[in-house]
């Protein structure tokens, strides 16, 4: 069996400079240019990692549900989300019913 090279310094630097150069291509594209990713190395629940910044992560995080509300207004605006029924307690299975309202048991009953 082969072993994978490890990778060398240049490498993950090179690895970096590609993670930056995609989550800016994401803000870009999200009409975001403004924010301030601050790339660099910040402790998180992981540990330190190469990562944007707590500041910036929140910041992502807000925009994105505020994203999510104004589509999901724009959807409910185009009939897109039907309104939910509200769900009762203790709902019987009534099953199928013939015209007299009794129940079918599927036993010589025409079910």
């Amino acid at each position: 069996m082969k072993r994978r090279p490890k990778p060398c310094p240049e490498d993950i630097e090179r690895l970096r400079e590609l993670h930056v150069e995609m989550d800016e291509a994401v803000a870009d594209a999200y009409g975001w240019g403004d924010l301030d990713l601050g790339h660099g190395f910040h402790e998180t629940k992981q540990g330190v990692r190469f990562t944007i910044s707590e500041e910036a992560r929140r910041e992502v995080l807000d925009r994105l549900l505020l994203l999510n509300h104004e589509r999901y207004a724009e959807e409910v605006e185009q009939g897109l989300h039907d309104k939910k029924k509200p769900k009762g307690k203790g709902k019987k299975r009534g099953g199928k019913k013939d015209d007299g309202g009794t129940p079918l048991t599927g036993f010589g009953d025409g079910a």
